[in-house]
């Protein structure tokens, strides 16, 4: 584990001796991208814009920053902050873009190793860096080269180096955007989708649509609607069978802070006359997806700590789930309802750290379903 660490650290250190370009820059020619970039998690990935991320980093790594690696990939002084001899800066633009586009543009193959993954680049310095996509025709400026060869910006491999997935030094895994084979996704093709437009102010070579880099997830309705299909079947007159169907090309849970569920009803002329759970979503252990860890002593602990799970309910990714309920006897005209939910993290987690940013504490609402009953 050290030695990847090591190796790690050696080939980030490369990207520092080159020229950076502040995502701000971007601006000049790039505005709708610029914005939908500054709008995102990934420019909001460091400690200075994400309260959740900085909350539990204090909890769990007070002295040192071994997020920094995917967190704030361009920091002039990784090694020196992932060890803890330096301390991170809101000074700094590097560490203040998070993931930038500098940093994103210049990967040019990712390395899978058992525990995590790690990113290559390529630059030369005080030189013009050459920038990679997957436009077809694509355009230099003055501030940088372009290139269209790479394929892994194709084929979402570019996405793995902080993606694919991290184990703690336990040797449990606290992420994963991977199947058990390994094998990714489309994750550009669903989280970037095509809109309207050029890729520059003067639309040059007469495009007419690019693509979005608001990196949509769990924080947006749409895809939060798109995630999920829910069906019901009545199979007698007093059960049911809920379908849970996975639409994603990855688990339905990936993060460990998460929480999603499936809340069921049945109204009896508009009175609730049973729910599947009464007061806590997870009194449903089968309709609950969450991840929670714990230690040699069974205590629940933060996922660094962790030798085991204490919970761990999920759904592969383009797989399906089915629950069967008991319920009352039902009658003609009763109406049985199931909504999917989102948090970005579990109230329970959000209570306990004092987290004050309301876009994290939201429920998301996803597909919903419902059966009468005739």
């Amino acid at each position: 584990m050290k030695i990847i660490i090591l190796i790690t650290l050696l080939l980030v250190s490369t990207l520092m001796q080159a020229k950076y370009l502040d995502t701000k820059s971007c601006a000049e020619c790039h505005e709708m991208i610029h914005y939908e970039h500054i709008n995102s998690m990934h420019h909001k990935s460091s400690l200075f814009k994400d309260e959740f991320h900085r909350k539990i980093k204090e909890l769990t790594t007070p002295d040192k920053y071994d997020c920094a690696l995917c967190h704030i990939p361009a920091a002039k002084n990784i090694r020196a902050v992932m060890k803890g001899t330096e301390q991170p800066t809101d000074k700094s633009k590097r560490e203040a873009d998070g993931v930038s586009c500098f940093y994103c543009h210049q990967i040019t193959k990712v390395l899978i190793t058992k525990h995590r993954n790690i990113n290559f680049y390529a630059y030369a310095e005080n030189t013009k860096p050459n920038f990679y996509g997957n436009l077809k025709n694509v355009d230099s400026s003055d501030k940088h080269k372009s290139s269209s060869s790479n394929k892994i910006y194709k084929n979402s491999q570019v996405c793995m180096g902080c993606h694919g997935k991290k184990y703690n030094e336990h040797g449990i895994q606290i992420c994963s955007a991977v199947d058990e084979k390994g094998a990714t996704s489309d994750c550009i093709g669903c989280h970037m989708p095509k809109y309207p437009g050029g890729t520059t102010k003067l639309n040059k070579r007469g495009r007419s649509e690019y693509t979005s880099h608001e990196f949509l997830g769990i924080r947006d309705d749409s895809m939060i609607k798109k995630a999920v299909k829910l069906s019901i079947k009545q199979i007698d007159d007093s059960s049911i069978e809920l379908t849970i169907k996975n639409k994603m090309g990855h688990d339905i849970i990936m993060q460990p802070m998460r929480l999603k569920y499936v809340e069921t009803v049945v109204d009896r002329a508009g009175q609730i006359i049973w729910k599947n759970y009464k007061k806590l979503p997870s009194e449903d252990v089968e309709a609950t997806f969450t991840r929670l860890f714990k230690d040699d002593k069974g205590h629940r602990v933060f996922p660094p700590f962790a030798t085991g799970y204490l919970f761990n309910n999920n759904i592969k990714a383009n797989s399906t789930k089915k629950i069967v309920y008991k319920l009352p006897k039902l009658q003609k005209g009763d109406i049985i309802k199931s909504q999917w939910v989102s948090y970005v993290i579990r109230p329970s987690l959000a209570s306990a750290i004092k987290i004050k940013d309301k876009e994290m504490t939201k429920k998301y609402l996803g597909d919903s379903v419902k059966l009468i009953i005739e």
